[in-house]
């Protein structure tokens, strides 16, 4: 057996975890967090980063976010992380120009627009992948509001967007790192890998347009993978 077919297969393994379970194990629904990365209509419907690969999971996490609020899941635990970006982001030299500000790429896609636009709910806007320096609606950053979050008895985050490679594992293991340096023995970090979708270009269609192939199988894989080797727990869905 080669090294990615073990991987695979240990991704095949991945257990599922109900609802419930997640809820006993975080000590309450008001334990869990559900971080929304990216889930923007510039990744999923229209612009040069759009992906029908990604869309795929917009409709199981907005199942998640419906049985969520049934549950009681407060509106402040519900967490954005959006691109919003300037006419000059300088992220614009390895990714083409993308959700920019006040433009259609960059809002939320309609399927979620519902649970976005609840009152108490969290957005942090960001000008990278990377949504630790995002700053939200009170001038708070998402690690200063992390580290507060930290103090709880028990905090369970549930990632869950685009794209599995960059985004997700970026601030998955941001979280997960962070609590990890500041020593929270309480934190857990989940993604799911029915929630959580990278997009694909072939190397046939990297050579035609002249751009990077991205083999989406192959990183998927391995970044989840990666993310499962750092302490985050990889499960292959969250059941009802």
């Amino acid at each position: 057996m080669n090294f990615f077919n073990y991987v695979t297969k240990k991704l095949d393994q991945a257990p599922s975890i109900s609802l419930e379970e997640l809820i006993r194990t975080s000590g309450g629904i008001q334990n869990l967090y559900l971080i929304y990365v990216d889930i923007l209509k510039g990744f999923c419907e229209e612009g040069p980063l759009a992906s029908d690969r990604v869309n795929e999971m917009v409709q199981p996490v907005a199942e998640l976010s419906e049985t969520l609020l049934k549950k009681g899941i407060p509106a402040e635990n519900l967490v954005f992380l959006n691109d919003h970006h300037p006419e000059d982001a300088v992220e614009f030299a390895a990714f083409a120009p993308h959700c920019k500000r006040n433009t259609n790429e960059a809002e939320v896609v309609d399927a979620l627009k519902p649970f976005y636009e609840k009152e108490g709910v969290q957005v942090f806007q960001k000008n990278a992948t990377n949504g630790m320096f995002g700053v939200n609606q009170e001038g708070v950053r998402f690690f200063e509001w992390l580290e507060h979050t930290f103090k709880k008895e028990k905090s369970t985050f549930v990632v869950v967007g685009d794209c599995t490679d960059l985004c997700i594992y970026q601030n998955a293991m941001g979280i997960r790192l962070f609590a990890n340096e500041l020593n929270a023995p309480s934190v857990d970090v989940i993604v799911p890998i029915s929630h959580v979708r990278t997009y694909d270009v072939s190397v046939e269609q990297a050579e035609q347009l002249n751009i990077d192939a991205h083999d989406a199988d192959f990183l998927d894989a391995v970044f989840l993978y990666h993310m499962q080797l750092n302490g985050i727990k990889v499960v292959s869905s969250i059941s009802a």
